[in-house]
């Protein structure tokens, strides 16, 4: 680029002073001689020549890191010359670093067009057309540059270019055509001067690393292709090229003696691959699959064993050891490992297999006890670092990670409480916790009732927000109530917000509207800062609507808006707005509500499923509606990748999905979603079991509509506060009709 620069540079010079190009020693006496042309400049050429010009101006632009000015020169400049060639390519980088991806493709074709035999623009094609999507082109491009005579001389190009064709290869899984590229990668390193050359950075030692590693991805792709024979050949051309990583490669052709059927060498090959002592646990599992073929099995366990002392600190072997034991029936052998890895180095995988070698023995009563007795220890105040802390923690990842685990410790537990009384308030809350997660609610009540006689002031707020939780869950709402009352007289660590708003919400579920606002106004008058104050207030909306007490609710919520300017409290009053408008069934407003949410906050997944749902009852905009309502499951599913826990699919989305299907006439797709979103936590909904109603129905099938409207009625009937519902009218509408046809 400078000496580009340089003469660029000197040429604008004497373009500027209208000179010929100096011949011999200059007089500096004498003025110059005018230069004057042989015939007078062409249009073409005057725009030639300005093109040359801003050329020159846009390279003085890179030179001073100024890009974006560059390359609207460069621009300036092919529109004065549009042919040529060094202009266009000059900018394809640019384009490229831009993100302006159409225009780099285009200039790249040009390119091309004008020089098939640009190798190296054949290269950046292909690796636009990969970014692109469009892998087939960009193979493509890759094997027509490579055809290309001049680049036999260029390695450092023709190498980089095999190998991403190797890549697109492999990605497709041609795995003949992807080993055939990457040898042509590893043949270049034959001679590796040019290389050297190229790349200062290089060295012998590292050529001779790359071509092994290069190699070896051969012989696994020959591997993968069955081409045996290959592989092998491959795998030991990679060892002479690195002989320092010869035994790395024992591995694979383990593999290959093993695809062979060659067993015994197989064997063979991977003790002197273990003899290198591997963190991973790949090798040794296939040696002791090789083993059991053999019929060998007396060997495994006293190999392990050795292996397991040789590798003292590799704790995936040791862990290995402990389920073999455990596969041998040595379960004695299998604890002891168990309890020495957890007592040193805890992580949820050792708890896990020690739980459930306790499961397989009828022994989970041990496994309490050990919980039991670490969490207590976990939690005594002691000077230094406190070893029972890392295992209580992993032994919470282990039981949240394993469900059916849970489940079963959960079960051994509920036995237990109502004559074991050594349980401790920790382990009765961690197991009211899984039990709840596992919708056992019985036994999480009554864990949460028992964590009630011995709770601590610190402890005091998780056990009634829990037993809250778990009695709303299942609509026992008689409970709710007798426990904020006593949680109101007695709680002294507990902000008393959360039995104002339970309390709220289990008379409102009564039909107790006005007691539920006066529990809402005790709220009001207890809250301290402006979110609890504007949580209250937006409950009392929530109430009203229950209450089709639909005027009021709508001037709540204006007033609201009035007082909690702040965006983020906009948003929520305005789509409170919208259900009060939906509930009144004011869909133009509802819809108008939530349409400005969505042009404020485009990814708000409530606002999108709403206003699909919307949409579909009312059998409009059908098309965009399903679009809304898949786009909150997107983003919900999003959400909830990004939690630790991740959770399930929210049943009212797939609901919206379903109905929003059922509605543009694809039933079977419809009952599909609606199966999903009743098996869903929280699919104990009695729309979704209308709707799915609906959809037997229409199918046909009168016995399971039946039964579905059935269900739906008694879930209404539960919630008292829904038994208005219009929906609820109508189903017992369907319901009496089907009597009347089946009769």
């Amino acid at each position: 680029m400078p000496g580009c620069i340089r003469q660029a540079l000197s040429l604008l010079a004497l373009l500027m002073c209208g000179l010929p190009a100096a011949l011999g020693q200059p007089n500096w006496h004498d003025r110059p001689t005018i230069y004057v042309p042989e015939k007078p400049a062409t249009k073409e050429d005057m725009q030639r020549r300005e093109s040359l010009k801003q050329y020159v101006l846009g390279l003085l632009y890179v030179r001073e890191d100024r890009l974006l000015d560059a390359v609207k020169t460069f621009e300036k400049a092919l529109e004065l010359d549009p042919q040529a060639t060094p202009i266009i390519k000059m900018l394809i980088p640019f384009y490229v670093a831009l993100d302006r991806a159409p225009e780099a493709l285009k200039a790249t074709r040009k390119v091309l067009d004008q020089d098939p035999e640009d190798f190296e623009t054949w290269y950046a094609y292909a690796r636009q057309l990969k970014v692109a999507g469009q892998a087939k082109e960009a193979r493509a491009a890759l094997i027509r540059g490579l055809k290309v005579p001049a680049i036999k001389t260029r390695p450092e190009v023709a190498q980089p270019m095999n190998l991403l064709l190797g890549q697109l290869y492999e990605t497709s899984e041609e795995w003949l055509n992807a080993a055939g590229a990457f040898a042509a990668a590893a043949k270049l390193f034959d001679h590796p001067e040019p290389l050297l050359d190229a790349d200062p950075g290089l060295t012998k030692e590292i050529i001779a690393a790359r071509s092994a590693e290069l190699l070896e991805r051969v012989g696994s792709l020959y591997l993968k292709a069955e081409r045996y024979d290959d592989a092998v050949s491959a795998f030991q051309q990679a060892q002479k090229r690195y002989p320092d990583g010869a035994g790395r490669l024992n591995f694979n052709l383990a593999k290959v003696s093993h695809k062979q059927g060659q067993l015994a060498q197989a064997v063979i090959y991977l003790d002197a691959y273990l003899r290198l002592q591997p963190q991973g646990l790949e090798a040794y599992e296939l040696k002791i699959k090789l083993l059991q073929v053999l019929r060998r099995d007396a060997e495994i366990v006293p190999w392990l064993e050795q292996a397991s002392r040789a590798d003292a600190f590799n704790v995936g072997l040791k862990l290995l050891l402990a389920r073999t034991y455990v596969q041998s029936r040595q379960g004695a052998q299998a604890e002891k490992v168990y309890q020495e890895l957890a007592a040193k180095s805890p992580s949820p995988d050792i708890y896990r297999g020690l739980f459930r070698l306790y499961s397989k023995e009828g022994k989970l009563g041990k496994a309490l006890e050990l919980i039991n007795r670490t969490f207590q220890e976990a939690k005594e105040e002691k000077p230094g670092p406190n070893p029972a802390a890392p295992q209580a923690d992993a032994i919470l990842a282990a039981l949240r990670d394993d469900r059916e685990l849970a489940k079963e410790l959960v079960d051994v537990g509920y036995k237990q409480i109502n004559h074991d009384e050594n349980l401790k308030f920790h382990t009765l809350h961690v197991l009211a916790v899984l039990a709840d997660r596992a919708r056992q609610l019985k036994e999480a009540e009554a864990f949460y009732r028992k964590c009630m006689t011995n709770y601590t002031p610190n402890t005091e707020a998780l056990v009634y927000s829990g037993l809250l939780r778990v009695l709303r869950k299942e609509r026992n709402f008689d409970e709710v109530i007798k426990i904020c009352r006593q949680g109101q007289r007695q709680a002294k660590n507990t902000n008393q917000s959360l039995f104002y708003e339970h309390l709220a919400t289990a008379l409102m579920r009564k039909r107790q509207f006005d007691a539920a606002l006066q529990e809402v106004e005790r709220g009001l008058d207890r809250a301290g800062e402006d979110k609890d104050r504007l949580y209250f207030r937006l409950f009392r909306v929530r109430i009203l609507t229950a209450a089709e007490r639909f005027d009021k609710a709508e001037a709540e919520c204006q007033t609201i808006l009035k007082d909690f300017p702040q965006p983020g409290d906009v948003l929520e009053a305005r789509y409170l707005l919208s259900g009060v408008y939906s509930a009144a069934k004011k869909y133009a407003q509802a819809e108008e509500q939530l349409e400005w949410i969505l042009k404020v906050d485009p990814d708000n997944a409530t606002a999108n499923n709403d206003l699909g749902y919307i949409w579909a009852d009312q059998g409009k905009k059908l098309k965009e509606a399903e679009e809304l309502i898949r786009k909150a499951i997107d983003l919900d599913q999003r959400q909830r990748k990004k939690l630790s826990d991740g959770g399930e699919d929210n049943a009212a989305y797939i609901d919206s999905l379903g109905w929003v299907l059922f509605r543009r006439g694809q039933i079977e797709a419809a009952r599909v979603e609606l199966e999903k979103a009743i098996a869903l936590p929280d699919g104990e909904d009695p729309t979704i079991w209308d709707h799915l109603g609906d959809v037997y129905m229409r199918q046909g099938q009168l016995e399971r509509a039946r039964t579905t409207w059935e269900r739906a009625r008694d879930l209404y009937e539960r919630e008292n506060s829904r038994t208005m519902d219009h929906r609820y009218k109508d189903l017992k509408r369907k319901i009496k009709l089907l009597d009347s046809v089946s009769k």
